[in-house]
């Protein structure tokens, strides 16, 4: 597995795969890794040039204790070190924080951007009433000190929707779990805190490249309410809503997303 230390002292471990002139970079969401996005890999490594990386702290990847800028920088430098010029970023929930930091960073070099279950402030606020209460976030943190790593499977399920949960689909992502590396528990702590925190409403508003917003309809995160907030901020986005599923549409329904994402790639 190809890794690259960043100026940060992060070691960060990545899988480039694939063929074809257009790069994709896959970012994943908070207590999981990069294996979360196959069927995407897999799939488009047939046209593209696919990029998935273990974000700090998840998978293969080091941890140091640095600010969301900072990792947005790391990114930077592993593109610059992987000499890719332009870039589709495609973002499950706290990657699409993730990759607005990056476009502050280089937004001549990302192409377009597609959101997952995600928003660009997660914690709600008196102008925000969107995304997760302050108090849940650190009511997880508090279970993270105090049952982890299990709390990472019991959060991990409550992001399907009941339907989801009695698929053969979810029993099989089940099983495939029960082999992954926890992540450490220091980082999804920081994590917590970034949630908690970042507030990028002003750089989605900046975005001049074409967007897609792909959501479940039972997501809880990021919920109807907050998709209508999203429809209203970016009017000329691509909204695509997938019924019956959760924060991980990718996952409960991968050709599905596949070819709804495949149709932004082509036609935006």
């Amino acid at each position: 597995m190809p890794t690259l230390k960043t100026p940060s002292g992060i070691i960060w471990h990545y899988d480039l795969e694939g063929e074809g002139s257009e790069f994709l970079l896959f970012l994943h969401g908070w207590g999981v890794d990069k294996r979360i996005w196959r069927q995407q890999s897999k799939y488009f490594s047939q046209g593209y040039k696919v990029l998935t990386i273990d974000l700090p702290g998840h998978g293969e990847s080091s941890w140091q204790k640095v600010s969301l800028s900072v990792m947005a920088q790391d990114l930077k430098s592993i593109l610059d070190g992987l000499q890719i010029r332009e870039i589709t970023i495609v973002a499950s929930s706290i990657g699409g924080i993730f990759s607005l930091r990056l476009y502050q960073a280089c937004a001549s070099n990302i192409k377009k951007i597609i959101f997952v279950g995600s928003m660009p402030k997660f914690s709600k606020s008196r102008d925000y009433p969107f995304g997760l209460d302050v108090a849940q976030i650190r009511k997880l943190g508090q279970q993270l000190r105090t049952t982890f790593p299990s709390v990472i499977n019991i959060f991990f399920r409550s992001l399907f929707t009941k339907e989801e949960r009695a698929s053969r689909r979810f029993k099989w992502l089940q099983r495939f779990r029960q082999n992954d590396q926890a992540p450490m528990r220091e980082a999804l702590l920081e994590y917590l805190d970034i949630l908690e925190q970042e507030d990028l409403r002003d750089v989605l508003k900046s975005v001049t490249v074409p967007v897609q917003f792909i959501n479940g309809t039972g997501d809880t995160i990021c919920n109807r309410e907050t998709v209508g907030f999203l429809r209203a901020m970016l009017p000329r986005a691509r909204f695509d809503d997938f019924a019956g599923c959760g924060h991980f549409p990718f996952l409960s329904k991968p050709h599905e997303f596949n070819a709804v994402l495949e149709d932004f790639l082509k036609t935006a």
